[in-house]
């Protein structure tokens, strides 16, 4: 059922997957999560150190799935990693099928994983049509199935008593479903294909709500904002104002793991994580946290 790394739970910790883990946003949610006590089962294509690469650079990025469990030991949490590609639709489902089989049960599923690949800062004509398919693949279709895996199996599970619902589904959405950006791709706005596959992604989370709310299902679109990621520090000047601007990831990290315990977000509710960790936090202690230093763990 795919590469696995590591362990499995050997405690009654809830326990969360996510996808897209190697690096980034990913990266920092599994990472929060294991340090609050879930067992994280953390996906993504990049397994060690080094051998992950921008496609827009072809520089070698930071940031694997083997050192996504380092810093979940670090802080104190369990996890394992599941190398897994969401272009391969063969085995779209396994990362759920693999934690149920292993877990026995799972009580967060972060849809986070998206396609980065040619085409990703191209005007739409520019695509090629096998890029336009492997982004739709990717970034709408492949969390679909994943997501209908994940309501089949969890439908009979009775609620983990640290999380209080049967199960979640946080989704990690983008403006770009939203909106039209003021610049154009390339030059730090976003492609049509990408903005009409988030387009789509973004009514998972509330008609997921809709149709299984009743079941104990409940579902929340995140958008992280803007984000300093490894990749758009790597990405020079097209995507140099995010980097000037964006929060670093731990920050979308304690955005969602606040929000799965906060009875004040509503099923299906659209999340802007930066405003709300804000909001819940207070202006001060909210500019003191998105300034630490994120390995000082104490």
């Amino acid at each position: 059922m795919g590469e696995n790394v590591d362990s499995s739970r050997t405690n009654d910790r809830p326990v969360a997957l996510v996808t897209g883990a190697t690096r980034g946003i990913g990266r920092a949610i599994a990472i929060t999560l294991a340090a609050r006590g879930f067992h994280v089962v953390a996906t993504g294509r990049t397994l060690d150190e080094g051998t992950g690469v921008n496609p827009s650079t072809g520089h070698v990025l930071a940031g694997s799935l083997t050192s996504t469990l380092t810093e979940i030991a670090a802080v104190g949490g369990s996890g394992r990693a599941i190398r897994h590609d969401v272009l391969d639709l063969s085995r779209a489902t396994a990362p759920v099928d693999d934690v149920f089989a292993v877990e026995g049960r799972l009580d967060v599923l972060v849809n986070n994983a998206v396609y980065v690949g040619p085409g990703n800062d191209a005007l739409f004509a520019d695509n090629e049509p096998d890029d336009i398919v492997r982004r739709v693949t990717g970034n709408l279709t492949a969390p679909l199935l994943l997501t209908r895996s994940f309501l089949n199996l969890v439908a009979e599970q009775d609620p983990h008593p640290r999380v209080g619902t049967r199960a979640w589904v946080v989704d990690i959405t983008s403006d770009a479903g939203r909106r039209t950006p003021e610049r154009l791709a390339g030059r730090g706005g976003w492609s049509l294909v990408y903005a009409a596959t988030k387009a789509g992604f973004h009514r998972i989370a509330d008609m997921v709500a809709h149709e299984y709310g009743h079941h104990g299902i409940r579902a929340v679109n995140v958008n992280p904002g803007l984000v300093a990621t490894e990749r758009v520090l790597d990405s020079g000047t097209s995507l140099a104002w995010i980097a000037a601007n964006g929060v670093r990831p731990f920050v979308i990290g304690e955005a969602v793991v606040r929000l799965l315990r906060d009875p004040l977000v509503g099923n299906g509710a659209y999340v802007h994580a930066q405003e709300y960790l804000r909001e819940v936090m207070g202006d001060e202690n909210y500019e003191q946290f998105v300034t630490r230093d994120p390995e000082n763990r104490t």
